[in-house]
């Protein structure tokens, strides 16, 4: 196996191994994955948006002069998560004749010069399928985030979880009400189990994105009310263009679910959730899409049960960043 930079020359070999891979796995029960991937001109489009990303760089596997295998990533830098890398779904593709035990090979190589290069995080988006998973949990990888789609042709609409909760829409006089739920996920994912750090720093900037949300187009808030008072919000943001492998095109996008904790237990999102997709339903929608983390028990049980099926799942491998000192080779004498 010949290991060779992954280049632009090689994306329509690449997209076959893409298309290949997309296609068994959509038939594997990831029947709610977008159908046009299955198409040749798409994952090359897929591909080209990839290595349009600055610093994307990548590897491939050759093998009697045929592409066999690939991996690509996107080392970053920002305030959030420092030097990192992400590898995205349409980053990884192999032959199906071969092992897939060939993704730890080309990921040793590539991981190799993040790390070199000071990028010691990495993150892995991809298929939620055992055997694709696998790979990567044998190279250290962990689980950190589920992405689950709903179909909202399985739901019925004819019986909200608790009359007592009364449902609108926001609207721009309700700022301030929106902005009062905007530590809520914070410090669910700062608590136990996740801990997910909160950093104080942020804050201010999350209450000022609530806010907002009132004023995106294509956005649509919902805030649930009992005995009077604001207890919930959802937001839902509007997919169209479809060029997300994980999504199809017009979903619904669920981004923000927050519940006061003192109203938990009342049925408080189970009810945004069915008047808000009801609502979506009834426009034309027909999947929704939302994410969370897999370490916080409160959103991984609670949406499981309304129907979200996971069809990806976030990886992420952190690196010790003191193997670039600690080698082995250094010796104090």
């Amino acid at each position: 196996m010949e290991f060779v930079p992954f280049q632009e020359s090689m994306v329509e070999a690449g997209a076959k191994l893409l298309w290949g891979n997309y296609r068994a796995l959509r038939g594997k029960g990831l029947t709610l994955l977008p159908q046009r991937f299955e198409e040749l001109d798409s994952a090359q489009e897929a591909l080209h948006r990839l290595l349009a990303q600055p610093r994307t760089m990548g590897l491939a596997a050759f093998l009697k002069g045929e592409l066999r295998a690939y991996l690509l990533g996107t080392p970053t830098v920002n305030s959030i998560r420092g030097r990192h890398v992400w590898i995205h779904p349409a980053g990884l593709g192999i032959d199906s004749s071969f092992s897939l035990e060939l993704f730890r090979d080309l990921y040793a190589r590539l991981g190799a010069i993040w790390v070199h290069n000071g990028f010691f995080d990495h993150f892995l988006l991809t298929l939620n399928e055992p055997a694709w998973l696998e790979p990567w949990l044998r190279v250290g990888f962990g689980y950190e985030q589920a992405h689950a789609l709903l179909d909202l042709e399985t739901l019925d609409f004819d019986h909200p979880p608790n009359p007592q909760i009364t449902v609108r829409q926001g609207n721009k006089t309700d700022r301030t009400l929106v902005q009062s739920f905007y530590d809520i996920i914070p410090r669910q994912h700062a608590a136990a189990p996740v801990w997910g750090v909160a950093l104080p720093e942020d804050l201010p900037e999350i209450y000022e994105g609530y806010g907002e949300l009132l004023d995106e187009e294509g956005t649509t808030t919902w805030l649930a009310f009992l005995d009077g008072h604001p207890v919930g919000l959802h937001v839902y943001r509007t997919l169209w263009d479809g060029v997300d492998l994980l999504v199809p095109a017009g979903a619904a996008r669920l981004t923000v679910a927050s519940t006061r904790e003192e109203a938990r237990g009342r049925g408080v999102s189970s009810t945004l959730l069915s008047v808000a997709l009801q609502d979506a339903y009834s426009k034309g929608f027909r999947v929704c899409e939302t994410d969370w983390r897999i370490t916080n028990l409160l959103s991984s049980r609670h949406w499981e049960s309304k129907g979200f099926k996971e069809v990806a799942r976030r990886l992420v491998r952190k690196v010790d960043p003191r193997i670039v000192w600690a080698d082995g080779y250094n010796v104090l004498a």
